[in-house]
């Protein structure tokens, strides 16, 4: 008898299509995630697919504005990436499905132990859901 297979995770990448957020998958995609990836735009939605939702804040020049709310009503797990502090991170930290940081130049390792925390996260809410007999409510990002 075997273990049933685990589906890999699914993270949703917010963040400027460049270089940086192309890497960021790519280190994602290697690790075994399942990756997704949307530009975050000023006033626009973006999808609400994904078990984690990872926002790449390293690029200066992207325009956060109009999707902080959903960001913080969403209750999936958040990580967030980035090399400095930005307002955003302080607007987002405390929301009840988790916030995660990282900062500097993340190893693989590193990915994994916060992806771990933040899948954990996920899973957890999944099963108080489940025994309420309510349904998890995911905000449409």
């Amino acid at each position: 008898m075997g273990f049933p297979e685990m589906q890999p995770m699914q993270i949703l990448v917010l963040g400027p299509e460049g270089a940086g957020r192309s890497a960021l998958e790519q280190t994602l995609t290697r690790l075994g995630y399942v990756v997704m990836a949307a530009e975050a735009r000023p006033h626009r939605i973006p999808p609400a697919a994904g078990d984690i939702v990872m926002v790449d804040l390293r690029d200066e020049s992207a325009d956060w504005r109009g999707v902080t709310e959903a960001l913080q009503a969403d209750e999936r797990p958040l990580m967030i990436v980035s090399d400095a502090p930005r307002r955003l991170v302080r607007a987002l930290s405390g929301r009840p499905a988790g916030t995660m940081v990282m900062t500097g130049a993340e190893s693989d390792a590193g990915y994994r132990v916060a992806l771990s925390v933040c899948q954990a996260l996920r899973q957890s809410a999944l099963e108080r859901a489940g025994r309420d007999g309510t349904s998890v409510r995911v905000a449409a990002l």
